[in-house]
């Protein structure tokens, strides 16, 4: 009897050793390649849906746990003020071209005026020199008239004529310097008038003035302010946290809803540090997940690397520098891209518990 139990014993202790000795050839070739955890779940980018106008709701398009794809009418606004302000801008557009058009053709009639302007000096000014020769005619005769009434040749009768004619053609030329130089003032007020007009209309080219790229602006901002009366879903997801309802009237401020892009789950799978040397982006990732069971495999990458542990991102991180120090294993978040034919035959929520197995490089 006690033999036979030694037998037993024997072979009950031989076959613990060998399961450690399998055990261990199975850590030392296999287990030693990869690392896994069960500290995971899944997340995703949300996209929070806010109005860019204020305006009051005039209709709701989805419900919470709907799925909507990227571009479906999600909230509608009333668009009564953003009509009226298109219209609006509308008007003041053709207003600010057509004063334009008004600008451009008062230029042409300063550059007219110009000529015309330019015209009369001209003739000015040959009558200032005929009156200025004619003067200096003058000047001379009753220079010579002078000497011929001392010597009694003439009478003064007719030295009378000559200072007459003499002081006509003194009074000729100042009337003319006088209307020429306030023809010059005319083109010189012609001239800044054209100057100041100019300014308005820069290159003369409508489109492109100042004014009426302005009043552009405000009719792209009034059909950019209608548009957004109608909320569309930004990206593809199920739409979560809806929080608005018809006839409340929001602003920039109110969030209305979220969208879970479920196309798009990945996975921060928090390991321990001592487990993260051989860990590199782009080693490829198994994944299983309670949802499933263990039966439904999730292939993915290793996508990133957290740049700290999650307790030093916390509110009230941890203070090492204290007299009662414990050091504690830190864990890292890693996050890992999920294959999107893998999601899509087996969609994924966010908060789901993963199992995570990453395959290391040698």
């Amino acid at each position: 009897m006690k033999a036979e139990r030694k037998k037993y014993l024997i072979l009950f202790f031989s076959i613990v050793i060998f399961v450690f000795f399998l055990y261990g050839i199975y850590i030392f070739i296999y287990g030693s390649k990869t690392i896994s955890t069960e500290n995971a779940y899944t997340k995703a980018d949300l996209a929070q849906v806010s109005p860019k106008i204020a305006s009051p709701v005039k209709s709701v398009d989805v419900i919470d746990t709907q799925y909507v794809k990227k571009g479906d009418i999600l909230v509608v606004l009333d668009n009564s003020d953003e009509k009226i302000a298109l219209n609006m801008a509308k008007a003041n557009l053709k207003s600010t071209k057509r004063k334009i058009e008004e600008l451009i053709s008062k230029d042409e009639e300063f550059a007219k005026k110009l000529d015309l302007d330019n015209a009369r000096i001209e003739a000015l000014k040959a009558v200032e020199e005929k009156t200025f020769i004619e003067l200096q005619k003058a000047k001379k005769d009753l220079k010579r008239y002078k000497q011929l009434l001392k010597q009694k040749s003439i009478s003064i009768q007719k030295f009378d004529d000559i200072k007459l004619v003499f002081d006509n053609s003194k009074k000729s030329w100042e009337e003319a310097k006088l209307n020429l130089k306030s023809e010059a003032a005319s083109k010189l007020v012609t001239l800044a008038q054209k100057e100041s007009n100019l300014q308005l209309i820069k290159d003369k080219n409508i489109e492109t003035n100042p004014d009426v790229l302005n009043a552009k602006a405000t009719l792209e901002k009034a059909q950019l302010d209608l548009e957004r009366t109608i909320i569309k879903a930004p990206i593809s997801g199920i739409v979560t946290q809806k929080n608005v309802k018809v006839g409340q009237y929001v602003t920039t401020n109110n969030k209305l809803l979220t969208i879970v892009p479920i196309d798009n789950i990945y996975v921060n799978a928090n390991f321990k540090e001592s487990k993260l040397k051989k860990v590199k982006i782009g080693q490829k990732v198994e994944l299983h997940s309670d949802l499933y069971g263990d039966n439904i495999v999730y292939h993915g990458i290793v996508e990133g690397i957290s740049s700290s542990t999650g307790s030093e991102l916390s509110l009230i991180p941890a203070q090492n520098a204290t007299g009662n120090w414990i050091k504690v294993v830190q864990r890292l978040p890693i996050r890992i891209k999920i294959d999107k034919s893998d999601l899509k035959a087996n969609p994924l929520y966010m908060g789901l518990s993963m199992y995570v197995k990453i395959y290391l490089d040698k």
